[in-house]
């Protein structure tokens, strides 16, 4: 028997499920849990790659992570899988590679991962974490039945270990409630706030501990594995777009002609961060190419912003924590009448149309705090205290 007798398993099928997921990982870490971490569905099908400041702190912490390399694949189908998946990391590494050539790798992927076996690879993936600890907890964002990896592996974990929930996204818009199902359902949720909780009324045992991930704590650990890469230019003001999809857009060319409109303004740095699902591979028009970032990490571009613009990501709750000047687009949002926030928000922070929002740029100050204004996002994220000690607090109780 391995001297290993409690493991923490994380497993995250997307970069938004690791962004939550990853303080937690740090926790138990420093509380001497044996932790792995898995890249789990979305990761597979090269649709996203782990982002490079988690990457470097799981690292420096020697932390093992596991991907489709590390997987135990059976089968002629899943080991040519395998091969492709890691000629498809090579090349794109390789600076030299064409785009098409890495996007046609891509797509490949995704396509032989419709015909594998994901019941297989998730049961053999949880034989092998679980066989050699006599005690483990997973650790995973929503129980999403049709990511089939994710969903066998969170099966055959069912009833063997104890298997805790933390949200994919900051519970802020009021969310149309599923039937749950008793079989395909976590055994602790770990909450945001009391809405979150009202969602989940379901699960049994619950714990509001808000959110982890938009911990002062948190953004002072990513700050310390984070480059500075936006402008020096302290004349001007830094303003930064977190964008979305064109699903959750409510008009596309009014967002790119409002875009064009803040990319000629001479008074400020525009900085425009394309939403990973839908926009990451989409050419931006010329005007925009210096605007669109698609690489500097969200919390180097908040940091370093002076505003901070949204309508729909739950991402902006960073420059909460950051105390920056926070500008909603209600015009855009295809969400406009579920957020939670609105009703105690400041009429500054929700704009309703394009010369609203050039009048509040114009009128921005440096020197000004934005404590009170953003005051209504904060019992969303923190409402019980601090969430690392909470969440310290809550991680005794479970591995004692």
């Amino acid at each position: 028997m391995s001297d290993i007798k409690t493991r923490a398993i994380f497993y995250a099928y997307s970069n938004n499920a690791l962004d939550q997921l990853a303080p937690y990982v740090i926790l138990c870490n420093q509380k001497k849990i044996d932790c792995v971490v898995i890249y789990g569905d979305d990761f597979i099908k090269h649709k996203v790659k782990p982002k490079k400041e988690i990457v470097k702190i799981l690292q420096n912490e020697n932390i093992n992570t596991l991907d489709v390399s590390s997987f135990e694949l059976k089968g002629f189908l899943h080991v040519i899988f395998s091969y492709l998946w890691s000629f498809t990391k090579v090349v794109e590494k390789n600076t030299y590679a064409p785009f098409f050539l890495i996007m046609k790798l891509k797509g490949l992927c995704d396509k032989m991962y419709k015909y594998i076996d994901g019941d297989l690879i998730g049961k053999n993936l949880a034989l092998k974490l679980s066989k050699d600890c006599d005690k483990f907890i997973v650790f995973t964002d929503n129980w999403n039945t049709t990511k089939k990896i994710q969903n066998s592996f969170l099966s055959y974990c069912k009833n063997k270990g104890k298997i805790v929930s933390v949200r994919h996204y900051v519970y802020h818009f009021h969310d149309i409630k599923k039937d749950a199902d008793e079989n395909n359902c976590e055994d602790i949720a770990i909450l945001g706030n009391k809405w979150e909780a009202e969602n989940k009324d379901h699960i049994k045992s619950k714990e509001l501990i808000g959110n982890l991930r938009f911990s002062k704590k948190w953004v002072e650990i990513l700050d310390k594995y984070s480059s500075d890469t936006f402008s020096k230019d302290n004349k001007k003001k830094n303003v930064l777009i977190i964008s979305h999809n064109q699903y959750h857009t409510r008009d596309w060319k009014r967002m790119f002609k409002l875009f064009n409109q803040l990319v000629k303004r001479r008074d400020i740095n525009l900085k425009i961060l394309p939403h990973v699902r839908g926009m990451s591979n989409l050419r931006p028009p010329k005007e925009l190419i210096e605007a669109w970032d698609k690489t500097t990490p969200l919390n180097i571009s908040i940091k370093k912003s002076d505003i901070v613009i949204f309508w729909v990501s739950s991402a902006f709750f960073e420059a909460v924590v950051r105390n920056k000047k926070i500008l909603y687009l209600g015009f855009l949002s295809t969400l406009d009448d579920k957020f939670i926030w609105k009703k105690n928000a400041p009429s500054n922070i929700l704009i309703e149309s394009e010369s609203e929002l050039h009048y509040e740029i114009d009128n921005y100050k440096k020197d000004n705090k934005y404590e009170l204004e953003n005051s209504c996002f904060k019992e969303l994220i923190w409402p019980n205290g601090d969430p690392w000690e909470n969440a310290s607090n809550f991680l005794n109780s479970i591995f004692r």
